[in-house]
């Protein structure tokens, strides 16, 4: 080897060595400082993560338990339905059964029809027949025997022998084609709209009651809206009432017509002339007109009574009291008919009204549970919802426990879930607002919200 190699090779010195060291020792704590980075960043994202999936969890458990609570609900609403269909079909039963009761307590007189022949017998029936026919228009309908009285003596009187005037033909045959439904109802409506031009005010009035019947079945089709036929109903009513023809089942037509529309005086007053004319005569009356009338009279007493509208001299505490008692006898009137206890539940919903009125929320809480528990009702529920929400404030006041306050929280919103869900029509806002005060109208606002964007939308 040259001795010029061995000069130009520099030798290591210990610094060298210390530079060495200390660059390897800088990237081994940037090693160890990169993996501490990383195993914090591991930490963060496994507790972020475990702490996304707990909440998402819990959001699902909420959702679940949510979708659960509405699936429940849903079916109630449901069930409420059917339960309503099949006291339908019951009311429907009872009426028939009502009319087949009538048609057995006329047996004697189906015996005797059978052996009436010649016109001289048959014309022993022509005031008797005039009477079923007018009972017919007045609210008493026929049955298969009486409607044979009529139908008799309708045949003789188109026979050699006249019976009967023009008017009394008239009426007899527009009665019986009303019963039968076998014959257009324009041209029954016809046959009282000529007996409404007849020269005597009688039959003019029993005319005006026709026409009120007929106008009647059209409005009550169309929930009784006023421009929907229960306006007419009204001028027909006064027309026959002009006529000296006050009879209580015209009464009770103005009477619900004039409800509907909001005058709870004027109808407080028809059904309670109704009432007063039931009680003077009741020979005549059915159960269904009974039970009406007292209706009538207990939801138009609550109705003045929530608007401070009572007639002069008519104190609250009383007013609230005998709509209690009639309410209460329209119950026990329509349960003696044979209707459910859905049925009955209709009527004895409105006496939840008085307990709100009287500001006695544990009473409304306990008769509105009640009747939840028979069915979801959209009024019910609205009572229910207010008498939590006012019973909550006074048991807040009194420093009641936490686990009484969240009940009557929990009832608000169930009670406001379910309503949420109900047709706009079972809620009825118009009428719920004449049968509360108005200090709850926010209460009735938020309850009713999905009708209002319904209406939008529509």
């Amino acid at each position: 080897m040259s001795p010029q190699s061995d000069i130009g090779k520099t030798p290591v010195t210990s610094l060298d060595l210390l530079r060495e060291l200390q660059g390897e020792q800088k990237a081994f704590r940037f090693l160890i400082r990169a993996l501490a980075v990383l195993l914090v960043t591991a930490a963060v994202i496994a507790v972020g993560s475990v702490i996304y999936f707990y909440m998402a969890l819990q959001g699902l458990k909420s959702e679940y338990a949510y979708q659960a609570r509405l699936n429940e609900i849903n079916l109630r609403i449901v069930a409420g339905e059917a339960s309503r269909q099949r006291e339908s079909t019951q009311a429907q039963l009872v009426a028939i059964r009502e009319e087949n009761e009538s048609a057995r307590r006329q047996g004697e007189l189906s015996r005797e029809l059978q052996q009436a022949g010649s016109a001289r017998q048959i014309a022993a029936y022509k005031d008797r027949a005039i009477s079923i026919a007018r009972s017919h228009v007045l609210g008493k309908t026929m049955n298969d025997v009486t409607s044979q009285v009529v139908s008799m003596v309708l045949r003789a009187d188109d026979g050699e022998v006249r019976l009967l005037k023009d008017e009394e033909h008239l009426l007899l045959q527009a009665a019986l084609n009303d019963w039968g439904g076998e014959v257009e109802s324009s041209d029954v409506r016809a046959a009282f709209q000529q007996l409404m031009d007849a020269e005597q005010l009688s039959d003019q009035a029993i005319g005006a009651a026709g026409l009120a019947m007929l106008e009647y079945r059209d409005a009550n089709d169309a929930s009784l809206v006023w421009n929907g036929g229960c306006s007419t109903v009204v001028d027909y009513v006064n027309q026959a009432s002009a006529r000296d023809l006050d009879e209580p089942m015209l009464l009770l037509w103005k009477g619900q017509c004039l409800r509907k529309r909001g005058d709870a005086l004027l109808a407080y007053r028809a059904f309670s002339e109704a009432a007063h004319l039931i009680l003077a005569d009741p020979e005549d009356i059915t159960l269904e007109q009974e039970q009406m009338a007292h209706h009538g009279v207990g939801t138009t007493l609550v109705a003045l009574a929530a608007q401070r509208q009572l007639p002069e001299g008519r104190l609250y505490e009383e007013a609230l009291q005998e709509a209690l008692s009639e309410l209460r006898i329209a119950a026990r009137i329509r349960a003696e008919r044979g209707a459910t206890q859905v049925g009955v539940a209709y009527t004895e919903e409105n006496i939840g009204f008085i307990h709100i009125l009287d500001e006695d929320w544990p009473a409304a809480l306990d008769h509105t549970k009640r009747i939840d528990d028979i069915l979801p009702l959209a009024w019910n529920l609205t009572v229910r919802h207010i008498a939590a929400r006012e019973n909550g404030i006074a048991l807040r006041q009194a420093g009641a426990s936490r686990e009484a306050l969240e009940n009557m929280e929990m009832i608000q919103d169930e009670t406001a879930m379910v309503l949420s869900l109900m047709e706009c029509n079972q809620i009825d806002k118009p009428e719920l607002q004449r049968l509360l005060p108005s200090r709850f109208e926010t209460v009735l606002e938020s309850l009713s919200a999905h009708c209002a964007l319904e209406a939008e939308r529509s």
